[in-house]
């Protein structure tokens, strides 16, 4: 019996040596799956066989806003965009064992809409029954907007061609009407057959006529520069006209508002030796943006003032509005590339970033000044030439 005894012992010990140590191993095993959900960027998440979360990482309570507490005891489902879809996905992945990659749109708790690539596994105990599913979800709503904004940009750029080739097609006709015209007025001087108020009328229509074809023409000429892409040039131009005819580009865009554009220049010609087409993309990035922010603003009174002043051997060209103004928490990002504020469709988030870049590749800055609900200057500083 001593034998027996001493034997069971020994095997006694054995096991609760092996015990503890799987008992180790186990609380290593915890410890590292823990490391990871309270370490990782992405959103890790485990549910039971009803789909209700029973862990949520930190990446997780950064990617949508919940915290654990918020979303313990929810379906992983609520917090989807299309809950039913999402429950279909989870069906499929208990099928398969596995879920291929699948982007699926989840909710922000602000109510924003955050793009994931999702990974579902399925969790099986040691009996080949099915537990629960382990999600893991990787945020990709930046590159998806960045997709959007390619999309947008190729098409704005197909738009620029359509453009050109449009107001190369209504230059030819316009030519004619002009000469037209021009034929019809020599035949009208050297007629004596039409008199007194008759011939007046007409010569007064003809020249109508020929001054709206040459606005018109004039028009599709500032598009065609506008739109060419050709390299920067640097030549001697005389900035406060070309601030003029920047307007008149935008005549279309004002004619239909109550917004009044007053210029505040110096008497003498300001020169500058620049870039004139990209000088012009400036302003009426600028000034587009002013017009915008009256319109949202809305009280009907809009006005926007260009000043232009000489500081020692720099040139400054503020153009300001009585728009809604910037909001303090968006004045750190206005010049980020694709930041806008602008509703989807409406706005690229390129203009303020794109006309950083050139002012500063011609050897200039831009600055600015915003109170919310008031308006908002921006100063352009340019080297004189």
């Amino acid at each position: 019996m001593a034998l027996n005894d001493t034997l069971f012992e020994i095997k006694l010990k054995k096991l609760s040596q092996e015990l503890a140590s799987h008992k180790i191993e186990l609380q290593q095993v915890r410890g590292y799956l823990q490391c990871i959900l309270q370490n990782s960027n992405d959103m890790i998440f485990a549910t039971d066989v009803d789909g209700m979360l029973v862990s949520f990482s930190k990446g997780g309570e950064k990617i949508l806003g919940y915290s654990w507490d918020e979303v313990a005891g929810m379906f992983i489902s609520e917090l989807s965009v299309e809950p039913e879809k999402f429950e279909e996905m989870m069906e499929m992945a208990t099928a398969k064992g596995s879920a291929e990659r699948v982007e699926f749109p989840f909710r922000h708790k602000n109510g924003d809409i955050v793009y994931c690539d999702v990974y579902l596994i399925t969790l099986n105990n040691t009996k080949g029954q099915r537990v629960g599913t382990v999600g893991v979800c990787k945020d990709i709503t930046k590159w998806k907007k960045l997709q959007d904004e390619l999309i947008r940009i190729d098409r704005l750029v197909e738009t620029g061609r359509l453009a050109s080739g449009i107001a190369h097609e209504i230059n030819n006709p316009l030519a004619i009407i002009n000469e037209a015209t021009g034929w019809a007025l020599d035949i009208l001087n050297d007629s004596e057959e039409i008199k007194g108020k008759d011939r007046e009328e007409l010569i007064s229509t003809l020249r109508k006529i020929d001054e709206q074809t040459r606005r018109c023409r004039t028009i599709t000429h500032q598009l065609l520069g506008f739109v060419r892409d050709s390299r920067p040039e640097r030549k001697e131009m005389d900035l406060q006209s070309l601030l003029r005819e920047t307007v008149d580009f935008l005549i279309p865009e004002l004619k239909h508002t109550s917004i009044e554009v007053s210029f505040h220049f110096l008497e003498e010609p300001i020169q500058i030796r620049s870039d004139p087409r990209m000088m012009e993309q400036i302003f009426v990035n600028l000034l587009t943006n002013a017009i915008h922010a009256i319109k949202e603003k809305g009280n009907g009174d809009g006005k926007i003032d260009i000043y232009v002043h000489r500081r020692d051997s720099q040139i400054q060209i503020s153009i300001q509005d009585n728009g809604i103004g910037i909001p303090e928490d968006n004045k750190d990002k206005i010049f980020s590339l694709f930041f806008t504020t602008k509703p989807p469709g409406k706005g690229t988030g390129l203009g303020l970033s794109i006309c950083q870049d050139i002012i500063k590749k011609l050897g200039g800055s831009i600055d600015f000044k915003s109170e919310f609900g008031k308006g908002t200057t921006f100063t352009v500083t340019i080297p004189e030439a």
